[in-house]
């Protein structure tokens, strides 16, 4: 492929930017990942060494899954357990679902709301209620639609003991279907394990930290140190944040990796999975719209130039392209240990990558012309969002 030579050069460092991008954040995650432990590598600790653990979590016209996740729960291979599931203004047989299963087990408790005051994020604010129910020393905040095996708890429990820790966040297996599907999620979490960094979230020096919605778990006492969900009333993620307030408050945060043992089936379909990071995407880049700008314009270009600079007549362009892609194969190859990621794969990081980038400029497009975001029926604007932001 032959351009002008404004072109060229424009293209051989775009891609040398690539090559740099993804063969140095390749090098990062290998050597980062390493320092990772999973659920599975953690010798859990006898009933009467456990302490008492709530599970908190809301449910919002979760009728399809509600019965199936309550049970899941209850499942849980744990000896000082209860469990508080936040009916939060369903519309659908949410609330009269679990309230069935809550009659066969004393263990569950059902909090039903039907309001939802100013200033708060309706999730927010179900699980703050929650917590003001629970009576465990430590909080599981989860999903309703997330089921986990029977020894996960107990592992993550036992890690906090073993890590002197505060905060554990643990990992979520997206159940995946299809080849679409697989594209999308697997270069979704190549890039959470890039700008996340989850192997410094204990570090007290830097500031990375971490949060998983899908599991959460939080001593007590740290919790409301940090200020608990009041301080994150208006924060879209709360599951970030929630680590985020932890660590700032003095709290040791570590994460571990869910080895199968907590999963979910996401969202179905490509089109699913676009409008799943609908409220998240703009949120995480702070509501900014030139950073988001700047950010989707990296995103395609990390995305593209690999694949264009192949066909580039230019060595020099080709050898980087090389080198390009060298980084993303050992990103995916990487990330394929601690999730389900195949890292043939990479070979579809483009299509992946331009994808992401197209919900990200989508979701910022919606939020602007809106001018906030609808989250589950209630609209949300984005003069208190950013007031509300918490990380």
């Amino acid at each position: 492929m032959s351009l002008p030579p404004w072109c060229q050069s424009a293209l051989l460092l775009l891609t040398a930017i690539s090559a740099l991008f993804w063969l140095g954040g390749a090098l990062q995650l290998y050597a980062g990942a390493r320092r990772l432990r999973g659920l599975a590598e953690v010798e859990p600790l006898p009933d009467e060494a456990l302490p008492a653990v709530t599970v908190v979590a809301a449910a919002k016209d979760e009728a399809v899954r509600a019965e199936r996740a309550a049970r899941s729960l209850l499942a849980v291979d744990y000896p000082r357990l209860e469990i508080v599931i936040v009916d939060d203004r369903s519309t659908d047989g949410t609330g009269p679902i679990l309230d069935r299963v809550a009659a066969e087990d004393p263990r569950l408790r059902v909090i039903h709301l039907t309001s939802l005051p100013e200033g708060w994020i309706g999730k927010c604010h179900a699980l703050a209620r929650g917590e003001e129910a629970a009576r465990g020393e430590w909080i599981l905040f989860t999903d309703a639609d997330v089921e986990q095996s029977e020894g996960a708890l107990r592992r993550a429990v036992s890690y906090a003991v073993e890590e002197r820790a505060d905060h554990v966040a643990v990992g979520l297996d997206a159940e995946v279907q299809g080849l679409g599907e697989a594209i999308f999620i697997g270069y979704f979490l190549a890039a959470f394990f890039l700008s996340q960094r989850p192997w410094n979230a204990s570090d007290p020096g830097s500031k990375d930290h971490i949060g998983i919605g899908a599991f959460n778990l939080v001593r007590r006492e740290a919790y409301e140190r940090a200020g608990g969900h009041a301080a994150l009333r208006m924060e879209l993620l709360d599951d970030l944040a929630l680590g985020a307030i932890v660590k700032r408050s003095g709290g040791r945060s570590v994460f571990a990796l869910p080895d199968g043992m907590v999963r979910t089936r996401w969202h179905v379909g490509v089109r699913g999975l676009i409008h799943g990071v609908e409220k998240n995407a703009f949120a995480a880049l702070g509501f900014r719209p030139w950073y988001t700008a700047y950010a989707v314009a990296m995103q395609v270009i990390a995305s593209l130039t690999p694949l264009v600079g192949l066909l580039s007549a230019d060595v020099w362009t080709r050898a980087f392209a090389i080198l390009a892609w060298s980084g993303v194969f050992l990103v995916y190859a990487t990330t394929a240990n601690y999730a389900q990621v195949r890292w043939w794969q990479a070979a579809f990081m483009p299509v992946g990558g331009v994808l992401f980038a197209y919900s990200i400029a989508r979701s910022t497009w919606l939020a602007l012309r809106r001018g906030g975001i609808v989250w589950r029926g209630t609209f949300y604007p984005l003069a208190e969002l950013r007031k509300g932001r918490a990380r």
